[in-house]
């Protein structure tokens, strides 16, 4: 049997099949050249459902920084939800980079708020305390002043801060500086329990709240500072400050007032707080109210969850090392609150922004040159310290414990002296920070701003020791007592010269230490000692010290 197949076709079906593979091509061709999303990206049309969000995307694009800042929640039904965000910084003290340009920086932070503006227009930049001081630009002469946080001002109003609230340093600034920073703030201040002394009224134009409205969400910001260093005796004059101890009840009766005194209503309560991380708690715990902390003072990131409805406590790294950066979103009909934070590192990954990076670099150069003025070289190189070895003059902790800042400091003194025991306020190093690896002159000069000659004390052991019992009491305080040449043995609670193990009170040990006019004049040292001055500046003594005994062997140290 002969079979043979046959395939015909007419003319429609040699159309149909062309049309077949030119749509095929074309649908190809366009999906291998169409954009590819990242993951948690929500695309322009998506976004511009979200009309009560006010986030706008004008093109298909890939999020800059993706990895470094987030991008916007995914959410079900986002258009329900109202959505904002917040940019955290706290206890800025520095407006160029640090550890080599390596960490912070505010023109890097001025980059990352218009990235997050370019995201979401209801972007907030927003203070939690310590910005004006200490700094040792803010102690450099300009036009026979001192600058005393005006850099910094300047810095933060071009930057685009919208609000902060008052740390305790804003306090080292005398009455008519911190008045003067103040009226110079493009930005809003929020204290809710500071005032003028003597008075409740708030501190000159300081905010004691401030309610921010979007698609009628309110979100109440109050703020909330602590009293330290504000004992009986070191009060600054001009204000009054509401103990910490006393805010978890304080801050439960200020939000009450607000809602049943002034009327005010509110979806979301948020306080911005410079206090300890204890006290942040404390106040959580007793106020169910607050959504979410803010907070400052610690000088490290934390993120915690306290009280009954586990509100957020959040702090970022000083020197704008890191930031916090927190996207809201609220669902008005379920008052459902979310927040997504992400804390992001200020590194050299993010361009300066222009116009920041102009008026830092402006006044850094002059405060530099104020100093050349005087005789320093900022950016000379003092020593570089030993792999893992840091000086730590953060102000928690040299405040209650010596640390290798501290005796390298009183080794300093009495190596210029040729004196054996040392004894200072620990107030006088003011870097709040950690200095390792290269030093340079500029360090030194962020350790000790103020300009202090040093001077000899003749005194004897018994007297001494009373000063330094004082001292040790002085525990978080400035005047918390730093040593070098004496050991304090807990046990027995004695105190022994460190050379020879003597027994240090005893009436007739008569001692020549080295200290500072300020710890002369603050202590008992005055009515019970005779005193020498010594034209050695204790900056331009540590700087000798650390380079004779850094400068030849890293790997060289006194512990």
């Amino acid at each position: 049997m002969n079979c043979r197949s046959k395939v015909e076709l007419n003319v429609c079906q040699i159309t149909f099949l062309t049309s077949v593979c030119i749509i095929a091509a074309f649908l190809a061709v366009f999906g291998w050249f169409r954009t590819i999303e990242p993951a948690g990206y929500i695309s322009a049309t998506a976004k511009s459902q979200q009309k009560v969000t006010s986030v706008v995307h004008t093109r298909l694009r890939p999020i800059p920084f993706l990895d470094d800042i987030g991008s916007p929640p995914v959410l079900n039904n986002p258009e329900s939800y109202v959505q904002w965000t917040f940019l955290q910084m706290n206890d800025v003290y520095e407006m160029i980079p640090l550890g080599g340009g390596k960490k912070g920086g505010l023109a890097r932070v001025a980059t990352i708020r218009k990235l997050l503006l370019q995201e979401n227009s209801q972007t907030f930049t927003v203070i939690s305390g310590d910005i004006v001081s200490p700094s040792a630009l803010g102690n450099s002469i300009v036009n026979g002043s001192m600058l005393n946080g005006k850099q910094m001002i300047a810095t933060f109003n071009v930057l685009g801060v919208d609000y902060a609230t008052l740390g305790n340093h804003e306090f080292d600034l005398k009455e008519l500086s911190l008045r003067r920073r103040l009226n110079e703030s493009r930005f809003e201040w929020i204290a809710s329990n500071v005032y003028e002394r003597n008075t409740t009224k708030p501190f000159h134009n300081i905010l004691p709240h401030k309610i921010i409205t979007i698609a009628n969400v309110n979100i109440l910001l109050i703020g909330l500072t602590i009293d330290d260093n504000f004992g009986p005796a070191t009060s600054p004059p001009y204000v009054d400050i509401t103990p910490q101890r006393t805010l978890p009840e304080f801050t439960g009766d200020y939000i009450k007032h607000l809602r049943d005194d002034l009327g005010l209503k509110w979806d979301v309560l948020i306080c911005l707080t410079h206090v300890n991380m204890q006290n942040d708690i404390e106040i959580v715990e007793h106020n169910p109210a607050i959504d979410v902390v803010l907070g400052g003072h610690e000088h490290e990131n934390y993120y915690l969850k306290r009280g009954s409805k586990y509100a957020s406590i959040y702090k970022a790294d000083d020197n704008a090392f890191s930031v916090f950066i927190h996207r809201f979103a609220y669902q008005p009909q379920t008052k459902q609150l979310m927040i997504f934070s992400k804390l992001t590192q200020v590194t050299p990954r993010f361009p300066d922004e222009p116009e920041t990076a102009k008026v830092a670099n402006y006044f850094y150069e002059t405060g530099l040159q104020a100093y050349r003025n005087q005789g320093y070289v900022p950016d000379r190189i003092v020593c570089v310290l030993p792999v893992g070895f840091n000086f730590d003059g953060r102000s928690a902790i040299i405040r209650s414990q010596q640390t290798h800042l501290t005796r390298a400091l009183c080794y300093s003194m009495m190596n210029a002296t040729k004196t054996n025991v040392c004894v200072l306020n620990s107030g006088a190093i003011r870097v709040d920070d950690q200095l390792m690896g290269t030093i340079t002159q500029y360090d030194i000069l962020r350790c000790l701003p103020f300009p202090t000659n040093l001077i000899t004390v003749n005194i004897n052991g018994s007297s001494l020791v009373k000063v330094l019992n004082r001292g040790l009491n002085q525990i978080n305080t400035g005047m918390f007592v730093s040593y070098a040449g004496i050991e304090y043995n807990s046990t027995t609670e004695k105190w022994y010269l460190e050379s020879t193990q003597q027994l240090l009170d005893d009436e007739h040990l008569q001692l020549n230490i080295v200290s500072i006019p300020y710890f002369y004049y603050n202590t008992d040292f005055k009515s019970t000692s005779v005193i020498s001055k010594n034209f050695t500046s204790m900056t331009k003594a540590f700087i000798d010290y650390l380079e004779r005994t850094y400068g030849k062997d890293k790997n060289h140290y006194r512990s």
